[in-house]
This record gives C-alpha cells, sequence and structure tokens, in this order.
C-alpha cells in the first residue's frame, strides 16, 4: 500500500466506535443528526405536556454542566441526558449524570429539582428517573420510572 493511500484512509477515519473500531466522518455525522432529531422531538413531547423546554445546542463534549435538554413546570425543574442508541440498550457514563445534577444546583429556587435519562429507541421512549450520579444503562424492554403526562 502506498502512502498516498495509507494517507486518504486516515483521513476517512477520525474517531472510535463499539469495539475500538475507527467511525468515518460520515458514521458520526449519522450518530450525531439522531441524537440531535431526538432532542428534538423530546423538547416537542414535553412542550404538548405543559413543560417550558429547551434543547441545549452544545456541538462538542463540553466541561460545562449543561444537559440536552432542560424543562420547567410549575416548581419543577428537569434536566435531560438524552440517547438514541440504535441497539438496545444506551449506556450513560457517570461523567455525563454528574453534569446534570451539577446544573441542578444551580437553580436553588425549584422545590423539585429532577435528572433524568432519556432513551430514544425505535418507536419507544425510556426515561429513567436517576437519583445519584453513577454508571447507567438504560434497557429498550424497561419501565419508564418518569412520565411527562403526570408531572407537576
Amino acid at each position: 500500500m502506498s502512502l498516498r493511500e495509507l494517507a486518504s484512509q486516515a483521513k476517512r477515519k477520525v474517531g472510535k466506535g463499539r469495539h475500538g473500531r475507527l467511525l468515518t466522518f460520515k458514521e458520526i455525522r449519522r450518530i450525531k443528526k439522531r441524537g440531535y432529531e431526538a432532542e428534538r422531538e423530546l423538547v416537542h413531547k414535553l412542550r404538548i405536556n405543559g413543560f417550558k423546554a429547551v434543547r441545549v445546542p452544545v456541538s462538542a463534549p463540553s466541561g460545562e454542566p449543561l444537559p440536552d435538554v432542560f424543562a420547567t413546570k410549575g416548581d419543577c425543574l428537569v434536566a435531560f441526558e438524552v440517547k438514541a442508541p440504535k441497539a438496545e440498550r444506551a449506556y450513560y457514563p457517570k461523567d455525563q449524570v454528574e453534569k446534570l445534577f451539577f446544573f441542578l444546583n444551580f437553580f436553588e429556587p425549584y422545590a423539585q429539582k429532577k435528572a433524568v435519562l432519556g432513551a430514544k429507541f425505535r418507536r419507544k421512549w425510556v426515561f429513567k428517573l436517576v437519583e445519584k450520579p453513577d454508571d447507567f444503562v438504560v434497557h429498550r424492554e424497561e419501565q419508564s420510572s418518569f412520565q411527562l403526562e403526570t408531572q407537576h
């Protein structure tokens, strides 16, 4: 293989995927688009259910404690970390969950502050209310522990 072929191959592969496989720009773009669309869909669902909701557009991993989506309804503030996995489960590393709690602590006036992990599977949402920072996995077959319709 020539140096030119090696260089062009290296340019196309930019990130690590599952099992250490390098991802192409196209694959990374598709993953990001799926997450973006899930976040927008969640904001729409929240607004339909009476929440004031906004998506926080952060284009790259950040040290800032920002959730993907946050919403308020009455005296309740909810911070969401959203994933749109192709597989049957979504993994949330502890550092992402910690950011939710750090963000919620900025807002002292709210009586209820909730950290929620949202996983958008094919034709199904699963929401997991979390009480402390840790590593979490949300499975497609799980029952949601946070319901959009019943929150005040």
